[in-house]
């Protein structure tokens, strides 16, 4: 993967991980200390500037209340998911096997922006 689009992808993670911090009312210091992290380290992560690794994206999906994969949407997709189902779509929603396709593809991203 081109470091162009490594480092489009890291700022657009960081950028759905800031609005979903936003909207659970946390600022950077609140949320950095439930990631157990300090918030130097997620205001690189939230500027695109460090990708961070998939077990954190767990970690920061759960606490977001959102799903890894809706911390990879560009706003143009939410849009068009909003647009096909009239609501916003939600991982949870979609059938088992789907998801761990879903993971799993999350998974190889997420290994070629650490190669």
């Amino acid at each position: 993967m081109a470091e162009q689009k490594k480092q489009r992808l890291a700022t657009i993670v960081g950028a759905n991980i800031t609005a979903q911090r936003r909207l659970m009312g946390w600022n950077q210091a609140e949320f950095a200390e439930r990631l157990g992290i300090g918030p130097d380290s997620l205001s690189r992560i939230e500027r695109g500037l460090v990708a961070p690794r998939f077990p954190r994206l767990e970690q920061m999906a759960s606490l977001l209340e959102c799903s890894v994969y809706e911390l990879f949407q560009t706003q143009e997709e939410r849009e068009q998911a909003t647009e096909r189902s009239g609501t916003v779509g939600s991982f949870s929603s979609l059938d088992l096997s789907t998801r761990r396709e879903v993971m799993l593809m999350a998974e190889r991203i997420i290994q070629l922006m650490r190669s």
